[in-house]
């Protein structure tokens, strides 16, 4: 079973670009769990015709926390998408406090013990678990999925832009922390293009620069936003796009992947230097 985790900066669209590499692997047969480790528990949305799951946390408050008394289809939910593909799609949401209150890593630690106490990737008989998390990895319920070996690959999904790209560097200063205890390794940049100039290029070689690679490239698209608003992916709203094809290539690339690393990391003040560098070479 494979087990893979999708990191990058919030507001970057991880967990738009996850639900389509989720459905695209089921599409090749595969039963995939996909779980959303955010608080706002949006990242199912899309593989649950727009529908906001109840969460792992959330259940797990009901019932004071006793995990004994947590039923796996209270927190595990089929997709209704699963009619239209040869595997399976399974959506857990962890959940996590009020906007203000507690937090938001302590959601991510609940869900995932809750899931491993439920035995739910034996039951399920999955070929997959895609944990789709938040942000820079800043504490360590956010890291965990990579810090406690869940996960031994990870994907960065990163825009050309210079902000975005220091966030995936403190990811690969992350990952790069745990890979002595957990064996945890990048397997390579997600590109989630803003329209910035010659930005694949620019990805492209920040990924050498990381000592990994550019696995896969979506060209920025205003039928994904429309798709977002639908609460639908693109393969139910417009499969036939270049952009849908993208996907389908991205999800192979990850499934094909061979090349793993231990990746670099940089200072803001290093990354800037050669960002102005390199993006004054496209102008």
């Amino acid at each position: 079973m494979r087990q893979i985790a999708i990191y990058g900066k919030g507001g970057i669209g991880k967990s738009m670009v996850s639900s389509h590499i989720t459905y695209a692997l089921a599409t090749k047969g595969l039963r995939v769990l996909h779980v959303g480790c955010d608080p706002k528990h949006d990242s199912t949305r899309l593989l649950l015709n727009g529908k906001m799951a109840q969460t792992v946390l959330g259940t797990l408050r009901k019932k004071d926390f006793d995990v004994k008394n947590l039923l796996m289809d209270e927190v595990v939910f089929e997709s209704p998408l699963n009619d239209t593909c040869a595997g399976r799609i399974f959506c857990a949401e962890s959940g996590g406090p009020d906007p203000g209150l507690g937090c938001g890593g302590k959601g991510v630690v609940e869900a995932i013990e809750a899931l491993q106490y439920l035995n739910v990737m034996e039951v399920l008989k999955l070929d997959v678990v895609l944990y789709d998390v938040l942000g820079d990895v800043v504490c360590g319920g956010f890291s965990m999925p990579i810090r406690e070996g869940y996960a031994r690959e990870v994907y960065i999904v990163s825009s050309g832009e210079l902000e975005v790209l220091f966030a995936a560097s403190n990811i690969c200063k992350a990952v790069s922390r745990f890979n002595a205890r957990s064996g945890v390794q990048l397997g390579g940049i997600i590109g989630n293009g803003r329209e910035l100039k010659d930005e694949q290029t620019i990805l492209d070689e920040f990924s050498r620069k990381l000592g990994s690679h550019l696995t896969g490239f979506i060209p920025y698209s205003e039928k994904i936003k429309e798709c977002s608003g639908k609460g639908q992916t693109l393969f139910q709203h417009a499969p036939e796009t270049p952009e849908c094809e993208a996907f389908r290539q991205l999800a192979e690339a990850i499934w094909d992947n061979k090349e793993f690393s231990v990746p670099a990391s940089f200072t803001f003040e290093e990354l800037h230097g050669w960002w102005a560098q390199a993006a004054g070479r496209k102008r």
